[in-house]
């Protein structure tokens, strides 16, 4: 599977978007609790990460995570995880927003963790309305020998 995937116009489109450009939108530190894991009678294992709090850094924003998210995790036989996280960013200047983050975990080596997902921000109306507009993927880190701690990159895919 070397070879390149060829575009849309082979299908018939007259021509091709391309490929997307992706900005940073934000970079997360989301602090995690002890874990709560067990193996199901399917062969996966099930898990809930406790999402207690962290923060968020924006172009021109910040934000801390709300204790009482958390991610839904489902351990696969090959030891990634399918990951669901929701939490509550609250704004500096008090406007709250929701994060759904979704995607999969895959073990390295170094016994570290990464990711690849899709997120959503649900924003009220206001100034930050457009987040909520946004086509986001994401990035997540969870190094290894730190438990407390995933770190997260969303970024844009702008249209």
């Amino acid at each position: 599977m070397s070879a390149e995937c060829p575009d849309m116009t082979t299908l018939g489109a007259p021509l091709s978007p391309g490929q997307p450009r992706l900005t940073r939108v934000c970079s997360i530190r989301a602090e995690i609790g002890p874990a709560t894991e067990f193996d199901t009678s399917r062969g996966t294992g099930r898990a809930l990460f406790p999402i207690t709090g962290g923060e968020a850094v924006g172009a021109d924003w910040r934000a801390k995570i709300l204790p009482g998210g958390a991610d839904f995790a489902r351990r696969l036989a090959d030891g990634t995880y399918e990951v669901e996280a929701r939490y509550f960013l609250e704004l500096e200047d008090g406007t709250i927003l929701m994060v759904h983050n979704a995607g999969r975990m895959v073990p390295q080596a170094d016994g570290s963790f990464h990711g690849r997902t899709r997120a959503e921000l649900e924003v009220p109306a206001g100034p930050h309305a457009a987040l909520g507009d946004m086509v986001l993927f994401g990035t997540a880190l969870a190094p290894a020998g730190d438990d407390g701690n995933v770190f997260i990159e969303l970024w844009h895919a702008e249209i």
